[in-house]
């Protein structure tokens, strides 16, 4: 199905651009959140907000959310406990989201905000309980203009990006700590990541799903829209969380 997500993706990214150039706050999970201009966020916060829900903080004193753009699951996951959060992004203008989001909510101080390329500047001994990426699950690519974050929301040339991620994160775990990725079989190559995780000595397993039908007239007239569409005419999207198991 990576045909479908490269198609809806491209879409995305173009009203992502459009519509995410300035200042907004938007509602999510019953809390309103800044978002910078520059940061993807409002509706395509949507899964993150599901995600951000079923991750289980239950035991977790440190948390990190990689690619946390406006910091969604970073602050839920402070204020279900975890005493230590990090938020990481490579986008500036994301990184100073979550820091306008953590204080917001009251959770400033166990909210540390860092602007790196996947753990590039965390310090080398850094682990935790809980690791969380709502992964760009996009197996493409698309033109890119420097200082021009918003593909990297959607797209992961190669599984370049989940390869350094995956090849790095064994060794970013706590003793038991657990790591989540925010997917979907139906857009990504979910047996490509999982094989990726394979070689690095992890599992990937389900851990919880949320699936919804849109009418193939309604995503529009491409011939990939029409392949992936079931005999009703639907096709079925799928938010997973998915757990790497050591």
């Amino acid at each position: 199905m990576r045909e479908l997500g490269r198609e809806m993706a491209t879409g995305a990214l173009q009203d992502a651009r459009r519509l995410c150039d300035q200042d907004q706050v938007f509602t999510l999970q019953g809390r309103e959140w800044h978002q910078l201009a520059g940061v993807v966020g409002s509706e395509y916060n949507t899964s993150t907000g599901l995600f951000a829900d079923w991750l289980p903080y239950a035991g977790a004193a440190s948390m990190l959310e990689m690619g946390c753009g406006c910091g969604v699951a970073a602050v839920t996951g402070a204020l279900a406990g975890c005493r230590e959060v990090v938020a990481v992004d490579i986008n500036p203008h994301a990184v100073a989201s979550t820091k306008l989001n953590a204080e917001r909510h009251g959770v400033g101080d166990r909210v540390e905000c860092v602007e790196s390329d996947l753990f590039a500047n965390l310090g080398p001994d850094a682990r935790f309980d809980l690791v969380f990426w709502n992964s760009p699950f996009i197996d493409g690519d698309t033109e890119r203009a420097d200082g021009d974050y918003f593909a990297d929301h959607f797209f992961d040339p190669g599984y370049r990006l989940h390869e350094r991620f995956l090849t790095e994160l064994p060794q970013r775990l706590t003793e038991g700590g657990r790591a989540f990725l925010g997917f979907s079989s139906a857009m990504g190559d979910a047996d490509e990541v999982a094989a990726i995780a394979k070689r690095n000595g992890m599992e990937m397993r389900p851990f919880r799903s949320e699936s919804f039908s849109v009418p193939q007239h309604e995503m529009g007239t491409a011939e990939v829209f029409q392949r992936a569409a079931d005999e009703r005419g639907e096709i079925v999207i799928d938010l997973s969380l998915v757990e790497l198991v050591r």
